[in-house]
Protein backbone atom coordinates (compact mmCIF):
# COMPACT_ATOMS: atom_id res chain seq x y z
CA UNK A 1 0.00 0.00 0.00
CA UNK A 2 2.80 2.32 0.92
CA UNK A 3 4.57 1.51 -2.34
CA UNK A 4 1.38 2.34 -4.29
CA UNK A 5 0.99 5.70 -2.60
CA UNK A 6 4.65 6.54 -3.24
CA UNK A 7 4.29 5.69 -6.93
CA UNK A 8 1.11 7.78 -7.19
CA UNK A 9 2.76 10.83 -5.59
CA UNK A 10 5.81 10.45 -7.83
CA UNK A 11 3.60 10.26 -10.93
CA UNK A 12 1.68 13.41 -9.95
CA UNK A 13 4.94 15.30 -9.27
CA UNK A 14 6.44 14.37 -12.63
CA UNK A 15 3.21 15.39 -14.36
CA UNK A 16 3.33 18.86 -12.73
CA UNK A 17 7.01 19.36 -13.66
CA UNK A 18 6.28 18.33 -17.24
CA UNK A 19 3.34 20.75 -17.40
CA UNK A 20 5.49 23.60 -16.04
CA UNK A 21 8.28 22.86 -18.52
CA UNK A 22 5.77 22.74 -21.39
CA UNK A 23 4.23 26.02 -20.25
CA UNK A 24 7.68 27.63 -19.99
CA UNK A 25 8.60 26.54 -23.51
CA UNK A 26 5.40 27.99 -24.89
CA UNK A 27 6.11 31.34 -23.14
CA UNK A 28 9.61 31.43 -24.56
CA UNK A 29 8.28 31.52 -28.08
CA UNK A 30 5.30 33.79 -27.45
CA UNK A 31 5.64 37.15 -29.29
CA UNK A 32 5.92 40.20 -27.00
CA UNK A 33 3.49 43.05 -27.67
CA UNK A 34 5.32 46.35 -28.18
CA UNK A 35 4.75 49.87 -29.46
CA UNK A 36 7.32 51.45 -31.74
CA UNK A 37 8.13 54.77 -33.39
CA UNK A 38 10.41 55.51 -36.30
CA UNK A 39 13.67 57.27 -35.44
CA UNK A 40 13.72 60.49 -37.41
CA UNK A 41 15.70 63.69 -37.77
CA UNK A 42 13.88 66.73 -36.45
CA UNK A 43 14.72 70.38 -35.87
CA UNK A 44 14.35 70.79 -32.12
CA UNK A 45 15.13 73.82 -30.04
CA UNK A 46 16.04 74.23 -26.40
CA UNK A 47 13.94 77.14 -25.12
CA UNK A 48 14.84 79.42 -22.23
CA UNK A 49 12.48 81.81 -20.35
CA UNK A 50 12.86 85.49 -21.13
CA UNK A 51 10.95 88.75 -21.09
CA UNK A 52 10.53 91.32 -23.83
CA UNK A 53 8.66 94.51 -24.58
CA UNK A 54 6.38 95.50 -27.42
CA UNK A 55 7.75 98.38 -29.46
CA UNK A 56 6.18 100.34 -32.30
CA UNK A 57 7.98 100.00 -35.63
CA UNK A 58 6.64 103.17 -37.24
CA UNK A 59 5.42 105.83 -34.77
CA UNK A 60 3.38 108.43 -36.67
CA UNK A 61 4.61 111.94 -35.83
CA UNK A 62 1.97 114.67 -35.43
CA UNK A 63 3.30 118.03 -36.65
CA UNK A 64 1.76 121.48 -36.43
CA UNK A 65 1.36 122.86 -39.96
CA UNK A 66 0.52 126.43 -38.96
CA UNK A 67 1.73 129.13 -36.56
CA UNK A 68 -1.18 129.48 -34.18
CA UNK A 69 -2.30 129.46 -30.57
CA UNK A 70 -3.86 126.34 -29.02
CA UNK A 71 -7.57 127.04 -28.56
CA UNK A 72 -8.91 123.61 -27.49
CA UNK A 73 -7.38 120.31 -26.35
CA UNK A 74 -9.62 117.26 -26.82
CA UNK A 75 -7.45 114.36 -25.59
CA UNK A 76 -4.74 113.56 -23.07
CA UNK A 77 -1.47 111.69 -23.47
CA UNK A 78 -1.92 107.92 -23.48
CA UNK A 79 -5.37 108.03 -25.04
CA UNK A 80 -6.36 105.38 -27.56
CA UNK A 81 -7.44 107.44 -30.55
CA UNK A 82 -9.13 106.51 -33.80
CA UNK A 83 -8.48 107.83 -37.28
CA UNK A 84 -10.15 111.23 -37.80
CA UNK A 85 -10.59 111.95 -34.07
CA UNK A 86 -9.97 115.58 -33.01
CA UNK A 87 -6.82 116.09 -30.95
CA UNK A 88 -6.40 119.90 -30.97
CA UNK A 89 -8.08 123.01 -32.29
CA UNK A 90 -5.95 126.09 -32.99
CA UNK A 91 -6.97 129.72 -33.26
CA UNK A 92 -8.30 130.46 -36.77
CA UNK A 93 -9.42 134.11 -36.81
CA UNK A 94 -6.18 135.43 -38.37
CA UNK A 95 -6.34 132.85 -41.14
CA UNK A 96 -9.99 133.66 -41.81
CA UNK A 97 -9.06 137.33 -42.16
CA UNK A 98 -6.36 136.44 -44.67
CA UNK A 99 -8.88 134.43 -46.67
CA UNK A 100 -11.26 137.43 -46.83
CA UNK A 101 -8.37 139.69 -47.87
CA UNK A 102 -7.21 137.35 -50.66
CA UNK A 103 -10.76 137.00 -51.95
CA UNK A 104 -11.14 140.80 -52.07
CA UNK A 105 -7.80 141.20 -53.86
CA UNK A 106 -8.76 138.55 -56.39
CA UNK A 107 -12.06 140.34 -57.06
CA UNK A 108 -10.25 143.69 -57.46
CA UNK A 109 -7.72 142.24 -59.88
CA UNK A 110 -10.43 140.50 -61.89
CA UNK A 111 -12.24 143.83 -62.35
CA UNK A 112 -8.97 145.60 -63.15
CA UNK A 113 -8.13 142.91 -65.69
CA UNK A 114 -11.48 143.41 -67.38
CA UNK A 115 -10.96 147.22 -67.66
CA UNK A 116 -7.39 146.85 -68.95
CA UNK A 117 -8.52 144.38 -71.62
CA UNK A 118 -11.22 146.84 -72.75
CA UNK A 119 -8.66 149.65 -72.92
CA UNK A 120 -6.25 147.39 -74.80
CA UNK A 121 -8.96 146.54 -77.32
CA UNK A 122 -9.65 150.24 -77.96
CA UNK A 123 -5.94 151.00 -78.41
CA UNK A 124 -5.57 148.09 -80.79
CA UNK A 125 -8.42 149.36 -82.99
CA UNK A 126 -7.01 152.89 -82.88
CA UNK A 127 -3.59 151.58 -83.84
CA UNK A 128 -5.05 149.98 -86.97
CA UNK A 129 -6.56 153.32 -88.03
CA UNK A 130 -3.30 155.15 -87.28
CA UNK A 131 -1.45 152.72 -89.47
CA UNK A 132 -3.57 153.75 -92.47
CA UNK A 133 -3.13 157.44 -91.63
CA UNK A 134 0.61 156.95 -91.27
CA UNK A 135 0.80 155.26 -94.66
CA UNK A 136 -1.16 158.18 -96.14
CA UNK A 137 1.28 160.57 -94.40
CA UNK A 138 -1.56 162.18 -92.49
CA UNK A 139 0.14 161.58 -89.13
CA UNK A 140 3.78 161.36 -88.23
CA UNK A 141 5.67 158.21 -87.37
CA UNK A 142 6.27 159.52 -83.86
CA UNK A 143 2.55 159.73 -83.13
CA UNK A 144 2.07 156.18 -84.40
CA UNK A 145 4.99 154.90 -82.33
CA UNK A 146 3.62 156.57 -79.18
CA UNK A 147 0.38 154.61 -79.63
CA UNK A 148 2.34 151.38 -80.08
CA UNK A 149 4.24 152.04 -76.86
CA UNK A 150 0.96 152.64 -75.04
CA UNK A 151 -0.33 149.23 -76.24
CA UNK A 152 2.85 147.53 -75.04
CA UNK A 153 2.51 149.12 -71.61
CA UNK A 154 -1.12 148.03 -71.42
CA UNK A 155 -0.06 144.45 -72.19
CA UNK A 156 2.49 144.66 -69.37
CA UNK A 157 -0.23 145.77 -66.97
CA UNK A 158 -2.52 142.95 -68.13
CA UNK A 159 0.30 140.43 -67.63
CA UNK A 160 0.98 141.76 -64.13
CA UNK A 161 -2.71 141.53 -63.20
CA UNK A 162 -2.83 137.94 -64.47
CA UNK A 163 0.25 137.12 -62.39
CA UNK A 164 -1.27 138.75 -59.30
CA UNK A 165 -4.46 136.76 -59.82
CA UNK A 166 -2.52 133.47 -59.92
CA UNK A 167 -0.49 134.47 -56.87
CA UNK A 168 -3.64 135.42 -54.95
CA UNK A 169 -5.35 132.18 -55.93
CA UNK A 170 -2.37 130.16 -54.61
CA UNK A 171 -2.32 132.19 -51.40
CA UNK A 172 -6.07 131.70 -50.99
CA UNK A 173 -5.70 127.94 -51.49
CA UNK A 174 -2.84 127.83 -48.99
CA UNK A 175 -4.87 129.81 -46.43
CA UNK A 176 -7.82 127.46 -46.84
CA UNK A 177 -5.46 124.53 -46.19
CA UNK A 178 -4.12 126.37 -43.13
CA UNK A 179 -7.70 126.83 -41.93
CA UNK A 180 -8.29 123.08 -42.22
CA UNK A 181 -5.02 122.47 -40.37
CA UNK A 182 -6.18 124.47 -37.37
CA UNK A 183 -8.15 121.35 -36.45
CA UNK A 184 -5.56 118.61 -35.85
CA UNK A 185 -6.96 115.09 -36.18
CA UNK A 186 -5.50 111.66 -35.64
CA UNK A 187 -4.23 110.22 -38.95
CA UNK A 188 -4.44 106.59 -37.73
CA UNK A 189 -5.80 104.38 -34.97
CA UNK A 190 -3.33 104.02 -32.12
CA UNK A 191 -1.94 105.13 -28.79
CA UNK A 192 -1.09 108.81 -28.30
CA UNK A 193 2.34 109.41 -26.72
CA UNK A 194 4.69 112.37 -26.03
CA UNK A 195 1.65 114.64 -26.06
CA UNK A 196 2.01 117.52 -23.59
CA UNK A 197 0.21 120.51 -25.10
CA UNK A 198 -1.11 123.31 -22.90
CA UNK A 199 -4.19 125.38 -23.65
CA UNK A 200 -3.11 128.84 -24.86
CA UNK A 201 0.40 127.80 -25.89
CA UNK A 202 1.67 128.95 -29.28
CA UNK A 203 2.66 126.34 -31.81
CA UNK A 204 5.12 127.15 -34.56
CA UNK A 205 4.85 125.53 -37.95
CA UNK A 206 6.82 122.27 -37.84
CA UNK A 207 6.47 121.75 -34.08
CA UNK A 208 6.30 118.05 -33.12
CA UNK A 209 3.11 117.73 -31.07
CA UNK A 210 3.34 114.01 -30.28
CA UNK A 211 3.33 110.52 -31.75
CA UNK A 212 0.72 107.86 -32.41
CA UNK A 213 1.87 104.27 -32.05
CA UNK A 214 0.18 101.88 -34.44
CA UNK A 215 -0.56 98.55 -32.66
CA UNK A 216 -0.85 96.82 -36.04
CA UNK A 217 2.75 97.70 -36.85
CA UNK A 218 4.77 96.52 -33.85
CA UNK A 219 7.19 93.83 -32.74
CA UNK A 220 8.66 92.38 -29.56
CA UNK A 221 12.19 93.21 -28.48
CA UNK A 222 14.27 91.18 -26.02
CA UNK A 223 17.94 90.69 -25.14
CA UNK A 224 19.98 87.49 -25.18
CA UNK A 225 23.56 86.68 -24.25
CA UNK A 226 25.74 87.25 -27.30
CA UNK A 227 27.19 83.71 -27.36
CA UNK A 228 23.64 82.32 -27.50
CA UNK A 229 22.31 84.96 -29.88
CA UNK A 230 25.01 84.10 -32.42
CA UNK A 231 23.50 80.61 -32.78
CA UNK A 232 20.11 81.97 -33.78
CA UNK A 233 18.73 82.84 -37.19
CA UNK A 234 15.62 84.63 -38.49
CA UNK A 235 12.50 82.44 -38.53
CA UNK A 236 13.65 80.40 -35.51
CA UNK A 237 10.58 79.65 -33.33
CA UNK A 238 9.62 81.69 -30.28
CA UNK A 239 6.84 81.06 -27.77
CA UNK A 240 4.82 83.95 -26.30
CA UNK A 241 3.25 83.01 -22.96
CA UNK A 242 -0.12 84.60 -22.21
CA UNK A 243 -2.01 83.34 -19.15
CA UNK A 244 -0.37 79.90 -19.46
CA UNK A 245 -1.34 79.75 -23.12
CA UNK A 246 1.34 79.50 -25.80
CA UNK A 247 1.24 81.71 -28.90
CA UNK A 248 3.80 80.67 -31.50
CA UNK A 249 5.90 83.28 -33.28
CA UNK A 250 9.29 83.58 -34.97
CA UNK A 251 12.44 85.70 -34.80
CA UNK A 252 12.49 88.56 -37.32
CA UNK A 253 16.10 89.64 -36.83
CA UNK A 254 19.16 89.46 -34.58
CA UNK A 255 20.91 92.81 -34.16
CA UNK A 256 24.62 92.49 -34.95
CA UNK A 257 25.88 95.14 -32.53
CA UNK A 258 26.56 94.02 -28.96
CA UNK A 259 25.75 95.86 -25.76
CA UNK A 260 29.23 95.97 -24.22
CA UNK A 261 27.91 96.57 -20.68
CA UNK A 262 25.61 93.54 -20.65
CA UNK A 263 27.31 91.35 -23.27
CA UNK A 264 23.97 90.84 -25.00
CA UNK A 265 22.33 91.41 -28.37
CA UNK A 266 18.82 92.53 -29.25
CA UNK A 267 16.45 89.94 -30.68
CA UNK A 268 13.50 91.21 -32.75
CA UNK A 269 10.41 88.98 -32.64
CA UNK A 270 7.33 89.18 -34.84
CA UNK A 271 3.95 89.89 -33.26
CA UNK A 272 1.72 87.09 -34.62
CA UNK A 273 -1.81 87.67 -35.88
CA UNK A 274 -3.21 85.56 -33.02
CA UNK A 275 -1.75 87.92 -30.39
CA UNK A 276 -4.69 89.63 -28.59
CA UNK A 277 -5.23 93.23 -29.72
CA UNK A 278 -6.03 94.38 -26.18
CA UNK A 279 -2.52 93.33 -25.11
CA UNK A 280 -0.74 94.76 -28.13
CA UNK A 281 0.37 98.18 -26.95
CA UNK A 282 3.85 99.74 -26.80
CA UNK A 283 6.12 99.03 -23.80
CA UNK A 284 3.95 96.17 -22.57
CA UNK A 285 6.03 93.45 -20.90
CA UNK A 286 5.74 90.07 -22.60
CA UNK A 287 6.73 86.65 -21.25
CA UNK A 288 8.72 84.62 -23.77
CA UNK A 289 10.55 81.38 -24.40
CA UNK A 290 13.34 81.81 -26.91
CA UNK A 291 15.70 79.25 -28.48
CA UNK A 292 19.29 78.96 -27.24
CA UNK A 293 20.68 76.37 -29.64
CA UNK A 294 21.45 76.24 -33.34
CA UNK A 295 18.31 74.33 -34.45
CA UNK A 296 20.29 71.75 -36.48
CA UNK A 297 18.23 68.67 -37.42
CA UNK A 298 19.00 65.83 -34.98
CA UNK A 299 18.12 62.13 -34.83
CA UNK A 300 15.73 61.85 -31.90
CA UNK A 301 13.58 59.22 -30.17
CA UNK A 302 11.18 59.43 -27.23
CA UNK A 303 12.88 59.14 -23.84
CA UNK A 304 10.68 56.12 -23.08
CA UNK A 305 12.77 54.16 -25.60
CA UNK A 306 15.91 54.33 -23.42
CA UNK A 307 17.00 51.48 -21.16
CA UNK A 308 19.76 52.17 -18.65
CA UNK A 309 22.33 49.50 -17.78
CA UNK A 310 24.82 51.11 -15.48
CA UNK A 311 26.44 53.96 -17.36
CA UNK A 312 25.37 52.57 -20.71
CA UNK A 313 22.14 53.35 -22.56
CA UNK A 314 20.33 50.94 -24.86
CA UNK A 315 17.28 50.84 -27.11
CA UNK A 316 15.50 47.97 -28.84
CA UNK A 317 14.86 48.20 -32.55
CA UNK A 318 12.68 45.82 -34.55
CA UNK A 319 14.23 43.91 -37.46
CA UNK A 320 12.11 41.22 -39.19
CA UNK A 321 9.71 41.20 -36.21
CA UNK A 322 12.53 40.47 -33.75
CA UNK A 323 13.94 42.71 -31.02
CA UNK A 324 17.55 43.81 -31.43
CA UNK A 325 19.31 45.50 -28.52
CA UNK A 326 21.44 48.49 -29.55
CA UNK A 327 23.86 50.51 -27.45
CA UNK A 328 23.40 54.23 -28.13
CA UNK A 329 25.24 57.46 -27.43
CA UNK A 330 22.79 60.17 -26.35
CA UNK A 331 23.02 63.94 -26.81
CA UNK A 332 20.77 66.88 -25.93
CA UNK A 333 17.42 66.48 -24.25
CA UNK A 334 14.28 68.16 -25.63
CA UNK A 335 11.29 67.75 -23.30
CA UNK A 336 10.10 64.16 -23.93
CA UNK A 337 12.66 63.46 -26.68
CA UNK A 338 16.37 62.67 -26.61
CA UNK A 339 19.04 63.08 -29.27
CA UNK A 340 20.75 59.89 -30.45
CA UNK A 341 24.27 60.61 -31.68
CA UNK A 342 25.16 57.04 -32.65
CA UNK A 343 23.96 53.44 -32.37
CA UNK A 344 20.88 53.50 -34.57
CA UNK A 345 19.93 54.96 -37.94
CA UNK A 346 17.19 57.24 -39.22
CA UNK A 347 14.14 55.13 -40.05
CA UNK A 348 14.82 52.37 -37.49
CA UNK A 349 11.71 51.14 -35.66
CA UNK A 350 12.43 51.85 -32.00
CA UNK A 351 10.45 50.21 -29.16
CA UNK A 352 8.92 52.80 -26.82
CA UNK A 353 6.51 50.61 -24.84
CA UNK A 354 6.95 47.00 -23.80
CA UNK A 355 10.75 47.24 -23.87
CA UNK A 356 11.05 46.43 -20.15
CA UNK A 357 10.29 42.70 -20.56
CA UNK A 358 11.73 41.78 -23.98
CA UNK A 359 15.03 40.05 -24.65
CA UNK A 360 17.54 40.00 -27.48
CA UNK A 361 16.15 38.33 -30.63
CA UNK A 362 12.71 37.84 -29.04
CA UNK A 363 9.81 37.79 -31.47
CA UNK A 364 7.52 40.79 -31.15
CA UNK A 365 4.09 41.89 -32.24
CA UNK A 366 3.76 45.58 -33.07
CA UNK A 367 0.63 46.97 -31.51
CA UNK A 368 0.98 50.54 -32.68
CA UNK A 369 3.26 52.20 -35.24
CA UNK A 370 3.61 55.95 -35.74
Amino acid sequence: MKIFVFLLISLISHTQVYAQQKSFKKGAFRAAVVEVVKASKTQLYSLTPSYGRIISLKPYAIISKVNEEVKKVFVLEGAEVVKGQKLLELESKNIKRLILRYKAEILYNQNNQKLLNEELSIVSDKLKRFLNLKNSKVISNDLYDDLRIKKINLKKLVAKVEFDLKKMSYLLLSSKEDLNNTVIKSPINGNLTNFDIKLGSFLKKGTNIGSILDPMNSEIETSLRSDLALKLKPEFPVQIINENKIINSTIRAIIASENIKTGSRLIKIKVPKLFPNELNFPNRRVELKIPVNDGIARLVVPKDALIADGLNKFVYIIVNNKAKRKKVLIGQSFKDKIEIKSGINEGDKVVVRGNENIRQNQSVKIQKFN
